[in-house]
């Protein structure tokens, strides 16, 4: 019932105000000359016979009705005007105090401060001239009744103010939230593409400087020691193939290097160090080395340590007091990383727009490796990583 209430309020508020604002004029209109014409009246009470004049006062009641949402207080006033002419000249008011009371819930619900001011003051002085001239047919329970709708309409009028300028802030928020995540993401995959492109930078860096020396040495002893000429143009074509490989899964990465420094990567033999720095943190790690592939290519060996550094922070960060293990296992033509702990099971991990998880994503995407993650059965978290390399990968 209540999300058939917001979808009706939703349509709506989408409805053009001048609209809606007619046809209540117009329901109006009709309540209050039906009301005035009518014929039937309360035993011992006498009003005076409608006249022009009191066709003029229920038209001022209920035509403003038509500018309801464009001129709040006006409306107010003059439909107030009407209605109370009507009652002290000893007219048939019908549903004009009725429709009044919408006059005053729209000046509560829309109007500032300055207006809704002026309309108690307008709402006081009116009623207290209805109560000295007196209602035919009323008694002064009568009128303090009224005087309890009237204020009833106004306090509801100002809940329903409060409660849109609330909604209103909430969704100005949401709004900004939601671009600053937007401008958060977009800094985490330029952060993570410079990143990527540092590592571009020291595999060919490496490989061109084996290369030259490989290039010199084989030069320098061609005419003297063929042997050893031959064993530097095979380092130097082993190398260049290796290399080659790294560039087009990164060519599509590009970085400005102007006035960057850093140091040089780590990689997997730094791993005993991370797990002690970890554990000084309060996380016990557990790692575990399977496998007897080859050495592994400086990329895949800084990407693979940025992963394993990654996931341990996650666990720190999230999963409470908890037990990690580190499965590293290195086949001939891949590499295999497995990250799993025992602490809260989903968590704020688990949302793919995480950018811990996006930036492992993409590093494991520059190599066209696999990569999974997400809560265990029975608990904990699992990242899963798959890193091919060399020729066969």
């Amino acid at each position: 019932m209540s999300v058939r209430l917001a979808q009706l309020g939703n349509r709506l508020r989408k409805t053009n105000t001048w609209v809606l604002d007619a046809l209540l004029a117009t329901v109006f209109l009709v309540l209050v000359l039906g009301g005035h014409f009518a014929a039937s009246t309360p035993s011992g009470v006498h009003y005076r016979d409608p006249d022009a004049f009191s066709v003029l006062l229920c038209l001022a009641v209920a035509l403003p009705y038509y500018f309801r949402r464009h001129a709040p207080l006006a409306v107010l006033l003059i439909s107030e005007a009407g209605v109370v002419l009507l009652t002290v000249r000893d007219y048939q008011t019908g549903a004009a105090p009725t429709v009044l009371l919408i006059g005053v819930y729209t000046v509560a619900a829309w109007c500032d401060a300055r207006d809704r001011a002026i309309a108690v003051v307008a709402m006081v002085a009116g009623l207290i001239v209805v109560a000295v001239n007196g209602i035919p047919g009323s008694n002064g329970a009568d009128v303090a009744f009224t005087c309890v709708l009237f204020a009833a309409a106004y306090l509801f009028g100002s809940t329903m103010r409060n409660r849109r300028l609330y909604s209103e802030q909430l969704e100005q928020r949401a709004q900004a939230l939601e671009k600053e995540r937007d401008d958060e993401a977009e800094r985490a995959v330029a952060e993570e593409r410079l990143r990527i492109a540092q590592e571009l930078h020291d595999v060919v860096a490496h490989s061109m400087g084996v290369i030259a020396v490989q290039a010199g040495v084989g030069a320098h002893v061609i005419d003297t020691d063929p042997v050893e000429a031959k064993k530097s143009l095979d380092a130097i074509s082993h190398t260049s193939r290796s290399t080659l490989a790294e560039i087009r899964r990164m060519l599509g990465v590009l970085r400005d290097e102007s006035g960057v420094s850093y140091e040089p990567a780590p990689g997997l033999a730094e791993l005993d160090r991370l797990v002690r720095d970890v554990g000084n943190a309060g996380l016990e790690v557990d790692v575990r080395t399977e496998g007897t592939g080859t050495d592994l290519p400086p990329g895949v060996d800084f990407t693979a340590y940025r992963i394993v550094q990654e996931a341990l922070t996650n666990v720190l960060k999230h999963a409470g007091p908890a037990k990690a293990t580190v499965i590293v296992d290195r086949e001939e033509s891949a590499l295999r990383l497995e990250i799993v702990d025992d602490g809260r099971g989903v968590n704020g991990r688990a949302a793919s727009g995480g950018h811990g998880l996006m930036g492992m994503r993409e590093r494991v995407g520059v190599y066209g490796g696999s990569f999974e993650a997400g809560p265990r059965t029975g608990g904990g978290f699992r990242v899963a990583v798959r890193l091919p390399f060399g020729e066969s990968g």
